[in-house]
């Protein structure tokens, strides 16, 4: 996993700030292989959550606050929130759960 322990921690407060506590999280895409380089974030927020437009207050928020930190700056991050309530399963979800890395 490409992803330092300062910016696993950063994103993990952020990420459980606006999406609870028990929110579920994993970085997947090329960060999460060792083996290549580059790339951008690519995360997996999981919540309980369900309100759409509260979803995506947070979402922003959470893109604005990580991105003004020192970990993050100047950084391309993707983030894609599942509510836990719904089981409708798109096939990113499946790619980030199985081929990512929770964290």
């Amino acid at each position: 996993m490409r992803l330092t322990p300062e910016q696993l921690k950063v994103f993990d407060a952020f990420a459980r700030r606006y999406f609870g506590e028990d929110a579920e999280l994993w970085l997947f895409g090329s960060r999460a292989d060792d083996r290549k380089k580059g790339g951008d974030y690519d995360f997996l927020v999981e919540t309980s959550v369900s309100d759409a437009d509260e979803i995506i207050e947070r979402k922003i928020a959470l893109l604005a606050e990580l991105q003004d930190t020192t970990q993050f700056e100047d950084e391309k991050i993707d983030i894609i929130v599942k509510r836990r309530a719904y089981a409708f399963e798109t096939p990113i979800y499946e790619v980030a759960k199985y081929e990512g890395v929770r964290i």
